[in-house]
């Protein structure tokens, strides 16, 4: 393959940045929903009829709605990280992808329908879920085979940081069409932006970048550092029992359910927050949502850097100290809101600012150690954390609902929050580097700095014969 000019052999930063736009794209169309039940809301004094509130419905209870989408997320976690070990994301991915587009643009649909028991906005959010379940498969494959070995933290970094990207843009952009063009419109605009995004990433992504037409024999070469040389035919059968049986990894799983359990808390609640309990308008609520996980993507990209950078320490020491400095960070900033009052608005914003950005240190511990341990088989392992940010989403829904009530105060608020502060605490109590803590066996005892055994070429070929 000729060597293209210098700009193509960055090819693959052109393509991380498709996939994540790609990525937030899918998590934008489900939190659309999370903002436009504020807005669809009737208001006082207004005489449209195009006004729906779900909190009357004892069916929905604010939780069937998003838990739907998670439920869809975990059925279909196992056979799509099959299907993306025999075939690649790039058509499975840009599937689901138009799927969870087209989905979007029928909510409105489905909506005005509105016969119990909402099936088909239901299927509207189950659909949704489906391109959901795709993420970390997704980030998996794509650091195995796309991530040159001594940027693998920047660009899972990167590519993770869809979490904080669609609440940074899809807060206020549908708080300025919820207010101008009326709440249908932020459905109609997600939904069209990904039919969009997908169909550029089907005709520019390649699962491999040896065959890819923008990457040169250069670009190629130092991607290939490090991989496995193994038939990619062999590759396919996935040392489950290996892998499972791998203390490291779990450490890495279970190092994701604090993360999560604040992330679905921070970004799915936030607008419920902001304009129940702190009383702030719908623009407002679309601005005020959207710094902390504005704050928290800048934090996460420098993070994944800097962890690539440092050097003067083990990566089992990196992974360890920016897992206990998201963690504890977070937790201290739960803790005190749990203790504060709902006047002082501008602490409470600045709290679940902290929270939400120091949470970022959090790629380089378990978001970094997952594709760096797993290498080849990193779209099973990272993917598997689907597993957790689902079950996480069903059950913050669950927290939330059953602690607070429609009209929430910030009374009823202070047990979510202290709650999801216990978690933290406990992960972190789990992560921590002090070596007099018991519990320090979950993380630290168990993650490692290198690659698994069973990610080395002569383990895989001695295994397979």
């Amino acid at each position: 393959m000729a060597d293209l000019p210098e700009f193509w052999t960055r090819t693959r930063f052109i393509v991380m940045v498709l996939l994540l736009l790609c990525l937030s794209s899918i998590w934008s169309n489900i939190l659309a929903f999370n903002f436009a039940v504020i807005c669809m809301a009737p208001q006082p004094n207004e005489t449209s009829t195009d006004r729906f509130q779900f909190s009357d419905c004892e069916f929905l209870k604010n939780t069937l709605l998003t838990s739907i989408v998670a439920l869809a997320a975990l059925l279909a976690n196992f056979p799509l990280v099959h299907a993306v070990n025999k075939a690649g994301i790039r058509s499975i991915f840009a599937v689901l992808g138009i799927i969870s587009g087209a989905a979007t643009l029928a909510i409105p649909a489905s909506i005005r329908v509105c016969d119990l028991p909402y099936s088909y906005l239901l299927a509207c959010r189950f659909l949704q879920g489906l391109g959901f379940a795709a993420i970390f498969p997704v980030v998996g494959a794509f650091s195995a085979k796309w991530t040159y070995h001594k940027q693998t933290g920047l660009f899972v970094s990167v590519l993770v940081s869809y979490v904080q990207l669609s609440p940074a843009i899809t807060m206020p952009v549908s708080g300025a069409l919820c207010t101008h063009a009326g709440w249908p419109s932020v459905f109609y605009v997600h939904g069209s932006v990904s039919l969009v995004l997908f169909v550029a990433y089907a005709a520019l992504y390649r699962n491999s970048p040896s065959k890819h037409p923008f990457v040169g024999a250069r670009e190629c070469t130092k991607i290939s550092i490090g991989k496995t040389t193994v038939d990619k035919t062999v590759l396919r059968r996935i040392p489950y029992r290996a892998i499972l049986t791998t203390p490291a990894i779990w450490a890495v799983w279970l190092g994701a359910v604090g993360n999560f359990a604040a992330v679905n808390l921070m970004f799915l609640y936030n607008p419920v927050y902001f304009s129940k309990v702190l009383g702030l308008t719908p623009s407002q609520t679309g601005a005020a949502a959207a710094v902390p996980p504005f704050v928290q993507f800048f934090v996460k990209l420098a993070c994944g850097a800097a962890s690539d950078r440092i050097t003067s320490v083990s990566e089992q020491t990196k992974y360890r100290t920016f897992n206990s400095v998201a963690f504890l960070g977070c937790a201290t900033c739960f803790g005190a809101l749990a203790m504060i009052d709902a006047e002082t608005k501008a602490l409470n914003l600045f709290l679940l600012l902290g929270a939400a950005g120091i949470l970022g240190a959090v790629t380089g511990g378990f978001y970094k150690a997952a594709p760096a341990l797993s290498k080849q088989y990193s779209h099973f392992v990272t993917g598997n954390i689907s597993v957790v940010l689902t079950a996480t989403m069903m059950g913050v829904p669950l927290l939330v609902n059953s602690l607070t009530t429609h009209d929430a105060t910030h009374d009823e608020w202070r047990a979510v929050f202290g709650i999801v502060a216990a978690i933290l605490v406990r992960g972190v109590a789990t992560v921590s580097i002090s070596s007099v803590l018991v519990s320090n066996v979950i993380f630290c005892g168990f993650v490692r700095g290198e690659p698994c055994e069973w990610t080395k070429d002569d383990w895989i070929q001695r295994n397979s014969v």
